[in-house]
């Protein structure tokens, strides 16, 4: 018994020794750069900014609703704001309304950068019209915000973006590398402009060191253990799929229903998904962003990242609290729309379910469209892509490419004390149509904690303009 105690208490000092000294290993991965003061925001770039808001450039589900008009007047918007833009650039319009332009380089053998955002945003919807504080497409400035519809998603980056290379342009300044900017008008419903782009640039071989799109923010408050300013880059991107699930049974009088209908087949189906959701796991951007925070964190939360080997469990089981974290760790599945019925007393004949899907990379559509076959686990139930859309996940860009370190440095010229890690978008961007122009791709808004994307009183701080500004001229003169 003794020689077990002993043999137990010397594993443990080994286990004991190893985990300290991975802890001490780890040391931190910020780059060291020296933040360069941001100037003012200039009264003419805030009044773009504002009249930008004002054009409802809105991408509907219904095809019919689309008002071309708007798009039109915000192009004419653009070429009058910014002359220097529109002439010193060459601009293209792709798919109607989507916007290309290049700027071109002093060095032709150095790889293109691409830049992208895009035009449209979503509808307000028409019960929340009068919940808004402000005219949601007035542009207007109050208690330190800019507020309006598109503000946070996605003019801050077009306006800063152009507002930035119009100022270098009006000094003569010429980028290294050649630049493309890629403005898509639709990305809110599937981005068909930017895969026309995209599909434009490819046929042209061209090949960009980076894109860079919108995606993580400047964080204060949204990370736990973290004090200083966090900017998270997005260096992956979950997959899109929707299934619709369908039930077909007799149907008939409610009077005389039988002991199972399509809409209790259906409703059991969706259980059996909610309740068998799918693994978790610490992979690709969510690990490396690991490699990253480990180091900055406090003594406990730095010995776990530092020793995954031992504590994966417990990590997987922080992000497992939250539903924005979790998405970060597994597929996720939630059903969006139901209908069945046209009648209180017909029993229907036919239950239609759609459900979400967000790919974890490394989880492919078609397992998962059999994986949920197996989870359902009943054959009245039809499981289709009746939508005909799937975006696979995206690979991962490695910190450790140029377009990165760029991004990176960038960053931390514009905002100081700022720390940088990469993370998985959970969302979907336009880029993600851009993986065969540059294995490098990069997501990233450089606003701090804006408030109501898609929601009641969209708004980002002056603060996030000024800083948005910045970061752009930055990382243009950057781009050598």
């Amino acid at each position: 018994m003794k020689k077990l105690f002993i043999f137990l208490f010397a594993g443990f000092l080994l286990l004991a020794a190893a985990v300290l000294f991975n802890t001490f290993r780890m040391e931190s991965k910020q780059l060291q750069v020296n933040a360069l003061a941001a100037p003012e925001i200039a009264p003419q770039a805030l009044r773009h900014f504002q009249q930008a808001l004002g054009y409802k450039t809105i991408s509907n589900s219904d095809p019919s609703l689309f008002d071309s008009a708007q798009f039109r007047s915000f192009r004419k918007f653009l070429e009058t704001a910014y002359p220097n833009f529109h002439t010193k650039l060459m601009r293209e319009i792709v798919a109607d309304y989507s916007l290309l332009y290049k700027w071109e380089g002093k060095n032709p053998h150095l790889k293109p950068v691409i830049l992208m955002a895009h035009q449209d945003v979503v509808p307000i919807e028409e019960a929340t019209k009068s919940m808004w504080t402000v005219d949601p497409f007035a542009g207007e400035v109050k208690e330190g915000f800019i507020w309006g519809r598109g503000t946070a998603d996605d003019k801050i980056n077009l306006i800063s973006m152009v507002e930035a290379a119009e100022k270098l342009l009006s000094e003569n300044f010429q980028p290294e590398r050649t630049i493309y900017f890629s403005f898509g008008h639709d990305e809110e419903i599937g981005g068909k402009g930017a895969i026309a782009a995209a599909t434009l640039l490819k046929s042209r071989n061209i090949e960009a060191e980076f894109v860079l799109d919108e995606g993580g923010i400047i964080t204060l408050t949204k990370m736990p253990g973290i004090t200083k300013p966090l900017a998270l880059l997005g260096t992956s991107e979950k997959g899109y799929l929707s299934l619709e699930l369908t039930v077909e049974e007799v149907g008939g009088h409610s009077s005389m229903p039988a002991e199972e209908t399509s809409i209790d087949i259906l409703s059991k189906a969706l259980v059996n998904l909610r309740s068998r959701p799918f693994p978790s796991d610490l992979t690709g951007s969510t690990l490396e962003g690991t490699q990253y925070l480990g180091p900055e964190m406090p003594f406990v939360q730095k010995m776990a990242f530092a020793n995954q080997w031992l504590f994966k469990g417990i990590i997987i089981s922080k992000y497992e609290k939250s539903p924005q974290s979790a998405a970060m760790v597994r597929t996720t599945m939630v059903p969006t729309i139901i209908v069945a019925g046209v009648k209180d007393n017909v029993v229907p004949t036919v239950a239609k379910a759609t459900v979400n899907f967000r790919l974890l990379p490394g989880d492919l559509s078609a397992v998962v469209i059999e994986e949920v076959k197996r989870k359902i686990g009943d054959e009245r139930v039809k499981v289709e892509n009746r939508m005909g859309f799937i975006s696979e996940a995206t690979p991962v860009t490695s910190a450790e490419s140029e377009g990165y370190k760029i991004v990176d440095e960038s960053i931390k010229r514009s905002y100081p004390q700022t720390m940088t890690a990469p993370f998985l978008m959970i969302g979907a961007t336009d880029s993600r149509f851009f993986r065969e122009i540059s294995p490098n791709i990069i997501k990233f808004s450089p606003m701090i904690d804006p408030i109501g994307f898609h929601g009641i009183d969209e708004r980002v701080s002056l603060e996030s303009y000024k800083t948005a500004l910045w970061f752009y001229e930055q990382l243009i003169r950057s781009t050598k």
